[in-house]
């Protein structure tokens, strides 16, 4: 018992670890490299430090490795509630095709006119996320079993909507594409601040709803008779994961698979308990995320790749070795 308790503690403190360490990595790598003396002086006496320096660190590196760390613990976040929401290991928002539905959305606003800066473009990419939402909501009811296809038959659909908007739109085709591939580049201060608002209030919302996760992975009627209200659990969980998912795509495009990777690693650690799993999967989100930022800006600098493909690259085999052992029971 006491090691089923420590355990859950001593992967906090190295993920928590790990973290740090990928935190001081990232702010400096670049193309411009920086010392972790610069780092320091550029926080408490950037007077000491040339101007340009002190810039990059406290406005571009500093905001960006924040917004890793923030985007990668919301998509883990997100992936824990669609998980048990739909009592599916393999659910999250991007293999839903929850964020492909925003980023649909997103594209149809560029294409209308919509400003980023404009405050309607997170409430069209909201749409787009509770929608899709809604949508899988309601297949799941009638067949759980056809969820996951019918997810990932809808993520091609609105993949495909998207690239048509690219195509129909010269302008904006740029910084809708931007959107499909994902990117941390336009972090930012302001940004950062709404990220963070958005991630701790639907923290508090899922925490304050472990116990009734919990209940909602065994049947509806287990579930009831141990006095949950099922039906409203689910839509503010829904609408939560929803709200999270349209803030990460509108500010870092569609990012894949950590909401997936993240939850399926800490079950393996801590076990199923969602007192447990939900911060250390935020916690392992942000490593997963963070790791992958540092590589995209690393491979082909002082060139970036988009962070979705490094993303992509590493969740694509453990989705197939998540299909393959449910496929095995």
């Amino acid at each position: 018992m006491k090691e089923t308790r420590r355990r859950p503690f001593a992967v906090g403190i190295v993920l928590a670890a790990i973290l740090v360490i990928l935190a001081f990595a990232g702010i400096c790598l670049g193309s411009v490299r920086i010392t972790v003396s610069d780092i320091v002086r550029a926080v408490f006496n950037p007077s000491s430090i040339s101007r340009n320096t002190a810039y990059i660190i406290r406005n571009l590196r500093i905001p960006r490795i924040l917004s890793a760390i923030l985007t990668g613990a919301s998509l883990a976040l997100c992936g824990v509630v669609f998980q048990s929401v739909f009592r599916n290991p393999m659910a999250d928002s991007y293999v839903l095709g929850v964020s492909s539905g925003a980023s649909f959305f997103v594209g149809l606003g560029f294409v209308v006119g919509i400003s980023f800066v404009d405050v309607s473009l997170p409430v069209v990419a909201f749409c787009g996320s509770i929608l899709t939402t809604a949508l899988l909501f309601l297949i799941s009811r009638r067949n759980t079993g056809t969820l996951l296809l019918s997810g990932i038959a809808l993520n091609f659909f609105l993949s495909a909507m998207t690239t048509l908007t690219i195509y129909l739109s010269n302008r904006q085709a740029d910084n809708i594409l931007f959107w499909t591939l994902g990117s941390l580049g336009s972090s930012s201060w302001p940004r950062l601040l709404i990220l963070c608002v958005v991630t701790i209030a639907a923290t508090l919302v899922v925490g304050r709803n472990t116990e009734a996760m919990d209940l909602l992975l065994m049947d509806d009627s287990t579930a009831i008779s141990s006095g949950l209200n099922v039906k409203a659990v689910r839509i503010i969980l829904l609408v939560t994961a929803s709200i999270v998912t349209a803030t990460v795509v509108c500010f870092c495009g569609i990012i894949g698979f950590v909401g997936l990777m993240s939850p399926h690693f800490m079950r393996i650690l801590v076990g199923p308990k969602h007192r447990r799993l939900l911060p250390l999967s935020m916690l392992m989100g942000a490593v997963i995320l963070l790791f992958a930022d540092i590589v995209c800006r690393s491979l082909i600098a002082p060139s970036e790749l988009p962070i979705g493909i490094i993303t992509s690259v590493l969740g694509a085999p453990v989705f197939l070795m998540l299909l393959r052992r449910k496929r095995h029971g």
